[in-house]
């Protein structure tokens, strides 16, 4: 994604990458057996259309973001999508979190947090000076 907003805005690319994800899951969506719907039309149609709305403004804001923090760190807060929707289920529709849920939310988040991290190098400053005299030499 981060090459493809290189060459277009994130409008571009979202509506690009909705299009193609769209068209590869039509004809699963298509082969499913149907169920009997009990909602009328409008209520279908408000949620297909809250669905795109939502979806698309987080797409254009993430890929837009990409191309300001880089790809690689974007992608590592990918990671905190199922934390996020524990904690929203739970302080919005009042979902019951489980000691498992709460586990696997520590790891998520630490491992976010380890992953930000950015640590000094270990070298010594006598092997920096000797690359960068080597490097100067040639």
């Amino acid at each position: 994604m981060r090459k493809l907003t290189q060459r277009m805005d994130a409008l571009e690319a979202t509506a690009y990458s909705t299009l193609l994800g769209c068209m590869l899951v039509f004809p699963v969506a298509v082969w499913q057996p149907h169920e009997q719907s009990s909602h009328s039309l409008i209520w279908w149609a408000l949620l297909i259309g809250s669905a795109l709305l939502i979806q698309g403004l987080c797409a254009v804001i993430w890929n837009n973001q990409i191309q300001k923090v880089g790809a690689a760190k974007a992608s590592i807060f990918l990671n905190l999508q199922p934390f996020v929707a524990m904690l929203v289920g739970f302080f919005v529709l009042g979902t019951p979190v489980t000691f498992v849920q709460v586990g696997g939310s520590i790891l998520i988040v630490c491992g976010v947090i380890l992953s930000t991290i950015q640590r000094l190098p270990k070298r010594s400053n006598t092997y920096n000076n000797a690359l960068t005299l080597s490097i100067e030499k040639e």
